[in-house]
């Protein structure tokens, strides 16, 4: 089949996936037949005589905005994290909410990870049944889940975490199965837990929870405040406090618990930090598919983040500058960046093109958003010359937020 055939060809059968022109081929009857099986997208471009096809699986792809997801740099940045947690010696418990996903869980398994955090209940639900069998909820105790959590303990080594007395005495009471507990500490993100200094609600929540199915596993914290921070040196200096005071609680009380663990997670210090010292397990999620926040703060580059929203141009209004993108708040969520001028960025848009997203043109961004509409401040000349109908892609500003909600 000729390059030319091909082009004509796309143009007769524009809008039906493509399958007539498959079909032509006798080469192509595989893509055909796996075109019926998985309904993909089809997109087809020619290089010289040879013609390429680049199969999109996803559901309703022609339904806008679509989140796309590189495979190839979701494994390079597994793979890389844990090669350095193996080399420093840590325990690899990747946090799963960033992705949510069983097909990105199998990119994990296939890197040897076994160990998984999750945020909650249903998560953890979700994970067991797809064979996942040692999981952390990080996510202070719900008194109501007692039930569910004792279900699930019964077919996977479960850990869950601990700020109350009130939590510990819920659970001691209605404990059926064997499970582990960690101490959420706050070393001054100031979200949950216990500051690491209160030492006295900390022997509390020890002091009732001696029931023998309950296994204490150690101290566990969350520095989001890197999440906040303006420099590179600011991150690791936050990380070498949190650690500090992880490492001495840890020593406190190892001649009452030996073997408990210093469990520290968050995706700018396990990216950017090279020593560890006083921990012994993290769990970062998000550098799985990074994203625009990560990289303003230096976590990552442009070509480690695997995650962008694809949408169309709308509308386009010259003279202001600004084009209108299908693509809102009830796909991206409100979070944003605060660029040096004071101009609020929800998102990074960038050109698409044969089914992958670019490099930035310029510093075309998202300045405003809401429930649908998306307004695409245009700076770029590639950006002031799209029309309607015309497809872009958007870098999160968060991709936990953006995929929690395109998932649904």
């Amino acid at each position: 089949v000729r390059s030319s055939d091909i082009c004509t060809l796309l143009m007769i059968t524009h809008g039906s996936k493509y399958l007539p022109l498959l079909m032509l081929h006798p080469l192509l009857e595989v893509r055909a037949s796996a075109a019926r099986e998985l309904n993909p997208a089809f997109l087809v471009y020619c290089k010289g005589t040879t013609v390429i096809f680049i199969a999109i699986n996803m559901e309703h792809i022609d339904t806008y905005p679509a989140l796309l997801i590189s495979e190839s740099i979701s494994r390079q940045n597994i793979r890389h994290m844990a090669k350095k947690m193996r080399m420093h010696g840590l325990l690899f418990r990747p946090h799963y909410k960033t992705h949510q996903s069983l097909n990105t869980a199998r990119w994990f398994k296939d890197e040897g990870i076994t160990a998984i955090t999750v945020s909650s209940v249903k998560m953890a639900r979700m994970f067991a049944a797809a064979g996942w069998e040692d999981i952390t909820i990080a996510f202070p105790l719900n008194v109501h889940e007692t039930e569910a959590i004792n279900s699930l303990a019964q077919s996977v080594n479960l850990n869950v975490v601990m700020d109350m007395p009130q939590q510990a005495a819920v659970l001691s009471a209605t404990i059926k199965q064997r499970m582990g507990f960690f101490i959420k500490t706050d070393t001054g993100y100031g979200r949950a837990g216990i500051k690491a200094g209160e030492t006295e609600k900390m022997d509390a929540i020890l002091g009732i929870a001696q029931h023998p199915l309950l296994v204490f596993k150690g101290f566990l914290t969350h520095a989001g405040e890197t999440y906040h921070a303006h420099s590179v040196e600011e991150i690791l200096e936050i990380h070498k406090r949190s650690s500090a005071l992880l490492a001495g609680l840890k020593q406190r009380y190892f001649s009452r618990f030996p073997g408990i663990l210093a469990s520290a997670g968050d995706t700018p210090t396990a990216s950017l930090a090279s020593d560890f010292t006083g921990l012994d397990e993290l769990r970062p999620g998000n550098f799985v598919y990074y994203d625009l926040m990560q990289l303003r703060l230096g976590s990552c580059r442009f070509e480690h983040i695997a995650a962008a929203v694809v949408c169309p141009v709308i509308s386009v209004y010259p003279k202001r500058n600004e084009a209108l993108l299908q693509c809102g708040a009830v796909h991206l969520s409100k979070e944003f960046l605060l660029d040096n001028d004071g101009t609020l960025n929800f998102g990074l848009v960038v050109p698409f093109k044969e089914g992958k997203w670019l490099s930035p043109e310029g510093k075309d961004h998202l300045s405003r958003l809401s429930q649908e509409h998306g307004i695409f401040s245009t700076q770029s000349m590639w950006a002031q010359q799209l029309k309607p109908g015309d497809m872009v892609a958007v870098i999160p500003v968060h991709s936990c937020l953006t995929v929690d909600l395109m998932r649904k």
